[in-house]
């Protein structure tokens, strides 16, 4: 849960998502080059570069309030929960070579809630009222208008619901695509005549 006390705590909230961000990118084009269904591909590349667009908004962000960065573990701690969802996605991949389709339905409702939870925290962010607070600061200490900047937050927030509804929708296709079985049908057409 983001935790503000002054521009400096919004500034690592923001290095720190940056930064889990980037990974989110890595886990996704991880599992994109470890499936072989075109579709579920395609759209762990679409939502993987969307991540790391918004790693580079928000390091901007934050390197325009403060250049220093939280260290790694700072980071593991503000971002709990969110973290370790990514940490463990993460593990699961380092030991599979590829995919199993009949496993994609569960992992895409998995990464639904990955992407919920990612929303959640930048809502979070935006609606708290010491954020607003924080924005009229942080414009008069840095001359930047970061109450102007509370759209781009908004914009990433409806990527991460996009993201979220992407991997539903392929939970129920996966779920409702017949499995490709290549056992053999062997019909006989007299078996009285064995």
């Amino acid at each position: 849960m983001v935790d503000v006390k002054d521009p400096k705590d919004i500034a690592a909230f923001l290095h720190c998502s940056s930064n889990l961000e980037e990974r989110v990118f890595s886990l996704y084009r991880n599992m994109s080059e470890r499936t072989d269904n075109q579709v579920v591909r395609s759209s762990f590349i679409y939502i993987a570069y969307d991540s790391l667009k918004h790693s580079v908004m928000m390091k901007g962000i934050a390197q325009t309030i403060s250049p220093s960065a939280p260290k790694t573990e700072d980071c593991e701690n503000k971002l709990k929960q969110v973290w370790r969802q990514v940490a463990a996605l993460s593990e699961e991949m380092v030991g599979k070579s590829k995919l199993n389709d009949a496993d994609l339905p569960e992992l895409m409702h998995r990464l639904a809630g990955l992407e919920n939870s990612f929303g959640e925290e930048y809502f979070v962010l935006v609606q708290l009222k010491t954020f607003q607070f924080m924005a009229k600061e942080i414009s008069q200490m840095y001359k930047i208008d970061f109450e102007s900047l509370k759209g781009i937050f908004e914009l990433i927030i409806k990527d991460e619901e996009n993201h979220r509804e992407i991997l539903i929708l392929l939970e129920d296709f996966l779920r409702k695509e017949p499995s490709k079985d290549t056992t053999p049908v062997v019909r006989y057409q007299h078996p009285e005549a064995w």
